[in-house]
């Protein structure tokens, strides 16, 4: 009788347990993509981005030019070259050719890279204030939504997006 009596205890305290757990449970989702773009610093982060691309582009354009006019060097004086100094010319501009693509590889693997480098302080200060937030306003669960992994919003569920912004502005 004992043994029913304290089982029956542990399930209704687990019962309630549960029930207050669910009771309490806050979920909130912001747009991190929204805070990103919104965000006052990331127009002088595109500038920043736009001008090392163009630096690079217009190095890349002098190799291409210089390339070009190695070919067509090569095509006016080819026919008084012997056999040995075209085959070692044709191997330069092919040599040449190959530094052209693998400078264009590496520029733009550097422009990612410099591209993730910028942002990532955006992507930390956002998930700090959505922290800060979140967890001044009780929240258990916050969603990011533009990551398209929500199948369903409750209208119950509060948007963060519009605090978290005003927080990254200092408003």
């Amino acid at each position: 009788m004992k043994i029913k009596f304290l089982l029956s205890a542990v399930v209704i305290l687990f019962i309630a347990t549960v029930a207050n757990a669910q009771s309490t449970l806050k979920i909130g989702h912001v747009n991190i993509q929204e805070l990103v773009q919104k965000h006052p610093m990331l127009d002088s982060l595109q500038s920043i981005i736009e001008q090392e691309s163009k630096d690079m582009q217009e190095i890349y354009e002098e190799m291409i030019a210089e390339h070009e006019a190695a070919i067509e060097k090569f095509e006016a004086e080819s026919d008084g070259y012997s056999d040995f100094v075209k085959q070692t010319r044709q191997n330069e501009i092919l040599e040449q050719s190959q530094k052209i693509q693998a400078y264009n590889q590496t520029a733009q693997q550097q422009l990612q890279n410099r591209n993730m480098e910028l942002i990532q302080p955006l992507y930390k200060q956002i998930n700090q204030e959505i922290s800060n937030i979140a967890g001044a306003q009780n929240f258990t669960y916050v969603l990011d939504v533009s990551a398209g992994n929500v199948a369903y919003i409750s209208p119950e569920s509060e948007d963060l997006t519009p605090a978290v912004l005003k927080a990254i502005k200092g408003e």
